[in-house]
């Protein structure tokens, strides 16, 4: 059957090559360049192999996709994970004089790189590939041809950062021009107000671990002026923000604006794609806080429970950290009519890894968070915290001990994760009223894949699609029997499963191309 993905990156690992030896986008990585200790003593073979490059997108039969344009901010591009390696195996994907140029913005983000993914993803006759394109949508088309050949795409721009002239420039006209330029070309879907680093546009969610730097953490408030600027400008040529990245104060914040008189009759469906949800309501953030660190430096350094409430036996966890969907966030994407998209990322579904080196109380895992001095009063809401760990609503190292080592070839416990979130949608959905049936039309698949994400294990590539649905479809209805929640008496398993892995995206895509201007 055919696939669609709300949010994928097939080309990313392509970007740090240049021409002659230009990576082709219809390859993939060989993995036995990766340096022989990262492939061994980590995730890194699983996160740095081709995930969804185009030859996998349409060997796997995926119809329509829409493709996040992203140039990496500079505190990745200065990593030794990146540069460092640019003189060791990886050097054939790694060009160090395009990564120099990079940074430097000799060549510029949009100007340069973002066109020259868009050329990598549109001229497959440049990399000897004759027989399979990819396509882009038209503007009011309502058709896709299923054809097995071609994949038919949409874009979205993953971070303001992208339509500057340079790195951590935050030029709003230069922006706003870029933007309006760049949706005249192509159809563009969505737009990320913010992405992993300090950005003078919007405060955004804290949301990389493995590389340590100050730019990384966040230390603003909110949406700027200029980021409001940007959203009313987006609203009125019909493209959708993008609420992921965005801290929790800056979700807070656009709720508001959109039911303000300037937004009333311009305002369009939330989106928020690659998501996870926290399984918690804002109001209990304190009770999941284990302990927090002020910096000094404008962030405090936070040690988060992880939530459970689903399933039978060994429990899955949530990560409730301010990246993923709170409770709020998920209905007013709901009501507002738009779209989740569920990322296949297994620290953003919640799963954790049997290591316990936490610091806080040794028998619970926590998630490490960062926020903003300036938007702690959501997070210290109450003059109480932790009470989470005190009554059976955190997991604990035991529990998880108790599965073993997870075994890569089937992962039901991995699994168990992703099915968690279909749960905790239609718990959230009956609890505020909103009909269940409407709400599981509201999400879909949106991987996140090549980019930098650590997959689940019963699906770490698009290879794997078909089988992640078959386990999806042999396991949800008992999973929810587990978890004691009932089904609507209209709800059917296996529509319900094409719809997820299929219609909803691409309904939601041609949906937004009637609306474009």
């Amino acid at each position: 059957m055919p696939f669609s993905d709300l949010h994928v990156h097939p080309t990313l690992k392509c970007l740090f090559s240049d021409p002659p030896s230009k990576l082709s986008p219809w390859d993939k990585i060989d993995i036995r360049k990766i340096p022989p200790l990262v492939r061994w003593c980590s995730d890194f073979q699983y996160i740095l192999q081709s995930q969804s490059n185009l030859s996998q997108l349409v060997n796997n039969e995926y119809s329509i996709v829409c493709i996040a344009l992203y140039v990496p901010e500079r505190a990745i591009l200065e990593n030794d994970l990146i540069l460092g390696e640019a003189d060791g195996s990886l050097k054939a994907y790694l060009n160090k004089n395009k990564i120099r140029q990079m940074i430097s913005s000799v060549k510029q983000p949009y100007r340069d790189l973002i066109y020259e993914d868009i050329d990598t993803i549109l001229n497959s006759d440049k990399f000897g590939v004759k027989d399979r394109k990819v396509l882009l949508l038209k503007k009011g088309l309502d058709v896709v041809m299923d054809d097995g050949k071609n994949v038919y795409a949409v874009f979205s721009v993953e971070g303001c950062h992208n339509l500057s002239s340079e790195l951590r420039k935050f030029d709003i006209v230069e922006i706003l021009h870029n933007l309006d330029d760049l949706a005249t070309r192509f159809p563009i879907v969505s737009l990320h107000l913010t992405h992993l680093e300090q950005s003078q546009i919007c405060n955004h969610a804290f949301g990389i671990l493995f590389l340590d730097n100050e730019f990384f953490r966040p230390t603003g408030i909110g949406i700027s002026t200029g980021g409001i600027q940007i959203v009313k400008h987006c609203y009125q040529r019909e493209i959708l923000i993008d609420l992921k990245h965005m801290s929790v104060h800056a979700r807070l914040q656009l709720y508001a604006l959109r039911g303000t008189a300037e937004f009333k009759n311009i305002h369009q469906p939330l989106l928020c794609t690659h998501a996870g949800f926290t399984g918690i309501s804002i109001k209990d953030i304190p009770d999941y806080i284990g302990n927090y660190t002020k910096s000094g430096k404008g962030y405090i350094q936070l040690s988060v429970g992880k939530p459970v409430k689903y399933g039978g036996g060994i429990r899955p966890s949530f990560n409730a950290s301010s990246i993923n969907l709170y409770d709020e966030d998920i209905i007013e994407i709901l009501r507002s009519g738009g779209m989740i998209g569920l990322s296949l990322d297994k620290r953003i579904l919640g799963f954790h890894e049997i290591e316990p080196n936490d610091t806080f109380r040794e028998e619970y895992p926590v998630e490490t968070e960062f926020i903003s001095e300036k938007e702690r009063a959501i997070f210290f809401s109450s003059t109480e915290a932790g009470n989470a760990f005190l009554d059976d609503r955190c997991i604990t190292w035991s529990e998880l001990k108790e599965g073993g080592k997870v075994n890569p070839m089937i992962a039901d416990y991995h699994l168990h994760h992703f099915l968690q979130h279909i749960v905790h949608l239609i718990v959230v959905a009956e609890n505020n009223g909103y009909d269940v049936m409407s709400a599981l039309q509201q999400i879909c698949i949106a991987s996140d894949f090549d980019g930098i994400i650590n997959p689940l294990w019963c699906c770490d590539t698009t290879d794997e699609i078909v089988y992640f649905k078959q386990a999806f479809d042999n396991s949800l209805e008992a999973f929810i029997s587990d978890s004691n929640v009932i089904l609507p008496a209209s709800f059917d398993l296996h529509a319900f499963s094409d719809a997820l892995f299929y219609s909803n995206g691409k309904n939601f895509i041609i949906s937004r191309l009637h609306k474009m201007k």
